[in-house]
């Protein structure tokens, strides 16, 4: 039903899609800088041993985790006001993301090595609070915002396009400026490029509290009800299309996506050329934009399911060529990271409306709307799984013999070869598990909320 009786709401169109695109600008602004750069900030720049470095990030992850149920049930608990029930958790907790972003990269190498461990750690879980108190509500907008499918899959599709160009400096400026001569990362520049990027995603939540309109809200029970997050919990697990998504997800976040973490040690100490990231993330970039052109005539030949399943048979097999196989040439290399990378481009454009779908889903079979916690259920695990996947990169990182207290060039022989394996034997086990589990698991089609039994 409509979140007000008293007014007529604006229909809703183009407006909401730019404004909420701006969302995931913002949010990926600190996500994205601190997803590719944490690692090398706190291991190369600030000399924190790899290994010890996959211990904190995966405690931080999970404490990140924790934060999302709990956050998520404080959102089904709003009331709406004036500007909706999710606007106002963002007006006042992106400040905050700003600030605690900035605080993650104070470079300070000389400190003793007890205080940089409290400060890789501390400061990212404030961070995550900050990050978790706006991006839930961001995320639980959608399914309040339209609740017809191409609507939905409009807005995830102009999701994807905020995050991508929020990725664009990452991806191009940062390589470029962030190494010295030798190869080297320039870790008092870090602090500079986050707390630009901040301010940039502050404007952006503004547009985003501006341009968009919640017209969806949950019909109020006669009775009400006391919150119980373990009912929803296990609703969620009996949610086979939902788990079909989470699973495809954590694999993704936790194997796929570790190409990006570990590209400039590739390039460092294997390739020898960090000016070529510029270039490789570029071109594994391009292929999500493709798919995000793409998914709109795409759609109208084939389901939801089918982009977003057997793509990643195409993403394996690149990968398992890029992870088996000794490329000398960068650039095959990179051609081959771009495939791999395509395989996934729908299901990261249309990851979000499946989830919006299913969100729907558990509410037609239990008779509860909690868009949030469900929402922050999801992002539970997904967290963990960037917590997973980060631990599991600086560990194998460390396993190959890297040590952080040597430059890129100095590296012990073997070390570099090493390197190369694992930056592409993880992404080839994720794109094997994702195409599994939306195959087997996720069944919806694309009109699932009309077809619930």
């Amino acid at each position: 039903m409509d979140m007000s009786t008293n007014k007529q709401l604006r229909p809703f169109g183009m407006r909401d899609k730019i404004g909420y695109a701006f969302g995931d600008f913002g949010c990926n602004m600190s996500f994205a800088f601190i997803n590719s750069y944490l690692m090398l900030f706190y291991v190369t720049c600030m000399k924190i041993d790899p290994k010890h470095f996959a211990i904190l990030i995966l405690l931080g992850k999970i404490f990140d985790a924790i934060n999302d149920p709990i956050i998520g049930g404080l959102c089904d608990a709003t009331k709406p006001g004036k500007d909706g029930k999710f606007k106002p958790w963002i007006k006042w907790a992106s400040p905050v993301l700003l600030l605690s972003s900035i605080a993650l990269f104070i470079y300070a190498p000389s400190a003793p090595y007890g205080v940089k461990i409290a400060m890789c750690l501390g400061i990212y879980c404030l961070w995550s609070v900050a990050y978790t108190s706006v991006n839930v509500p961001y995320g639980s907008m959608q399914s309040c915002i339209t609740n017809d499918p191409a609507g939905r899959s409009s807005l995830s599709q102009w999701r994807s396009i905020g995050a991508m160009c929020a990725q664009i400096p990452i991806m191009i400026l940062l390589p470029l400026l962030v190494y010295d001569k030798n190869d080297n990362p320039r870790g008092e520049l870090f602090i500079i490029f986050v707390g630009v990027m901040g301010a940039i995603g502050l404007v952006s939540f503004y547009l985003l509290r501006r341009m968009t309109t919640e017209r969806i809200a949950a019909a109020q029970p006669q009775e009400k009800q006391k919150f119980n997050y373990f009912a929803t919990l296990g609703s969620f697990f009996k949610n086979k299309p939902m788990m079909g998504v989470t699973i495809s997800t954590v694999a993704y976040l936790a194997l796929m996506m570790t190409v990006t973490t570990s590209m400039p040690y590739i390039f460092m100490c294997y390739f020898q050329n960090t000016k070529l990231i510029t270039i490789a993330t570029m071109l594994a970039g391009c292929p999500v934009a493709l798919g995000i052109l793409l998914v709109k005539p795409m759609l109208k030949k084939f389901t939801k399911k089918q982009l977003c399943t057997y793509p990643f048979v195409l993403s394996a097999i690149s990968a398992g060529v890029a992870a088996f196989v000794r490329i000398r040439n960068p650039y095959v290399w990179i051609v081959l990271v771009a495939i791999a990378m395509f395989g996934s481009a729908f299901y990261l454009t249309l990851m979000w409306a499946l989830v919006a779908d299913c969100i729907d889903y558990q509410e037609r079979r239990t008779g509860r709307r909690e868009e949030s916690s469900i929402y922050a259920t999801y992002s539970l695990f997904r967290k963990i799984a960037q917590g997973v996947g980060a631990a599991v990169v600086s560990w194998a990182i460390g396993m190959t013999g890297y040590d952080q207290k040597l430059g890129a060039l100095e590296q012990a022989a073997g070390v570099p070869e090493k390197i190369y394996f694992v930056t592409a034997f993880l992404p080839f086990i994720g794109a094997l598990i994702s195409l599994i589990s939306m195959h087997f698991l996720y069944n919806l089609d694309d009109n699932a909320q009309e077809k619930v039994k």
